[in-house]
This record gives structure tokens, sequence and C-alpha cells, in this order.
């Protein structure tokens, strides 16, 4: 044994501690050790020959293969194991493609409209004249005449003209044609109650025709005289008749009354 331990030391300094340690078991484990010879001698162990560090050689290569092999085994089936665990992505669904908007060139502008004036029929003569009112020599009634206007009072519920009437109706006719651009007001009234204003408003307009119609036979336009039947006055003045119809030139109009 104590041989044993020299030649474990001495190998350990020569890095053959390999070859000591099957030394040393081969001499424990041999059943003839006290026939076992043990040398230290440089030369003798030199002439054993490089067999046996080569054969350990070769044992370590095939450990070192085996244990490649088994580590690239271990990798394959962990690699293997790891796949069947993750699911496989489902690669996404192609998108639709939208069709490219092909640039169109717009069309010419329409043609740029033609109006053309409108037919519009004038007719040539004036529409006939209302007939001409008769004069009655019995008819009650006066006239008041003033620098702004001129009154002509009526009879009680009468429309009928005498002859003084007709009179200043036409020189009022003659007047106008003087004046061209005047226009002839025709403010009619008739006496009545405020519980009926539809009558004595009824009567007053027909006064206003039968002067309009005298001034229509006389050449005065009817755009020029204008008709108000107003009926009852508003105010009631006792030194007048409340059936009369007052005429006013337009150009008069706003100019101060001299009585």
């Amino acid at each position: 044994m104590i041989f044993s331990f020299i030649l474990t030391s001495y190998l350990k300094r020569k890095k053959h501690l390999y070859l000591a340690l099957t030394c040393t078991s081969l001499i424990a484990l041999s059943p003839y050790t006290t026939n076992a010879q043990v040398s230290v001698n440089q030369s003798a162990l030199n002439h054993l020959g490089p067999s046996t560090s080569k054969s350990h050689k070769k044992t370590d290569d095939h450990h070192k293969t085996n244990k490649q092999h088994s580590t690239k085994t271990k990798k394959t089936k962990d690699k293997s194991h790891t796949q069947a665990e993750t699911p496989k992505k489902t690669a996404p669904e192609p998108k639709p493609q939208t069709p490219a908007v092909q640039a169109t060139i717009p069309n010419a502008p329409p043609p740029v409209p033609v109006f053309k004036d409108a037919d519009v029929t004038v007719p040539l003569h004036p529409p006939a004249p209302p007939p001409m009112p008769k004069v009655n020599e019995q008819a009650k009634g006066e006239v008041k005449t003033t620098d702004k206007r001129t009154i002509l009072i009526f009879d009680k519920d009468s429309e009928e003209l005498n002859e003084p009437m007709m009179k200043a109706i036409m020189d009022v006719a003659n007047m106008l044609k003087q004046h061209p651009d005047d226009q002839i007001y025709l403010n009619a009234y008739s006496h009545g109650t405020s519980d009926d204003p539809s009558t004595p408003r009824r009567t007053a307009l027909n006064r206003g025709l039968v002067i309009r119609a005298v001034l229509i036979n006389q050449g005065i336009a009817s755009t020029r005289i204008y008709l108000i039947a107003k009926g009852v006055p508003q105010t009631q003045d006792k030194n007048l008749n409340p059936d009369y119809v007052e005429m006013i030139r337009s150009d008069l109009l706003g100019k101060p009354t001299n009585k």
C-alpha cells in the first residue's frame, strides 16, 4: 500500500492521474498482491508503451461522443415537445384589395342657355269704357269748389247727376288733361249708422263709379283714378250733407286749404 501511494504521487506530478488510479485499483483488487511488481523507473514506464493512454483516450472520446449524442437527442426531444405544445399561429387572412379609383376627365360644361324674350301680347286698344251716365234735370244735388277739391253733394239715397254736377266733373277732366302726370282721388261718403257700415259703403261706391265713368268717357285713363268708398264720414259736419263725393288732384294733396 505504501508503494501504491508513492506511485500515485509520482504519476500526479507527471499528469498521469488516470493511470495511477487504474494501477491502484488493480493492486487493491488483485488476490496476488504479494506477487505484484511495482516500478518507479521512468525508463521502465516508457517501455510499457502508450497503448494504455491511447485506449483511455479512445474511451474518453467515446464518452464525449455519447454525451454529445445524448445532448443532441435531448435538445431534439425538447424542441419537438415545445413545438407540439405551442399551437401553430394561423396566417391572417389577406385583406380584400379595393380597386384603385381611376381619374376621369370631366365632360365639357353644357353650353350657356340662351333665354328668349317672353312673347307678351299687348292689346292695341284699351278696354271698352263703361256707359256714359245720363243727366237728370230733376235730380237734387249741388257743387262746392275750393282751391284744393271739388265736392259733389247728392240727394239722400240717390246716385243721379244734374247739369251743374256734370259740368263740375267735365272741368276736372279738362284739368287732368292739362296735367298728365297727376291722379285724381274720389273719396265717396254716405249717411248711415255705425251698426250697419256696409249699406252706406255700397251707396258711396255706386256714386263714385258714376263719376269715374264720366272721367273715363272724357279720355282719362282708369289707372289715374283712385276710388275709395269710405261710407259714413268719421267727422260729422253739421253744415255739410254726409252724402257727397270729393274729388282731389294728387298735385294738391298736402297743400293748405284756403276757405
